[in-house]
């Protein structure tokens, strides 16, 4: 089991961390949208349409971040480009 702590490289999602089944919630508790970035050798789906790479979690918005394999996560959620 992995613990986050505020000194991870957040909202990088990196490479061996998580396994499959793991997820983390994310809450952007700003008035700005933060970008949340595929990591190297990781590959980020979104659910909405299964295209790849990095995505734009707007302003209050919440995610979900699911790993579905090694180096292989889904993410989807509310405010989320």
């Amino acid at each position: 089991i992995y613990t986050l702590s505020l000194h991870d490289a957040l909202p990088i999602f990196p490479q061996s961390i998580f396994s499959a089944g793991q997820n983390v919630v994310i809450f952007n508790n700003s008035a700005s949208s933060q970008t949340i970035t595929q990591g190297t050798g990781v590959t980020l789906y979104f659910g909405n349409d299964g295209t790849t790479g990095n995505r734009t979690l707007g302003a209050r918005g919440l995610c979900t971040v699911l790993c579905v394999a090694a180096n292989t996560f889904v993410i989807t959620g509310a405010g989320l480009s």
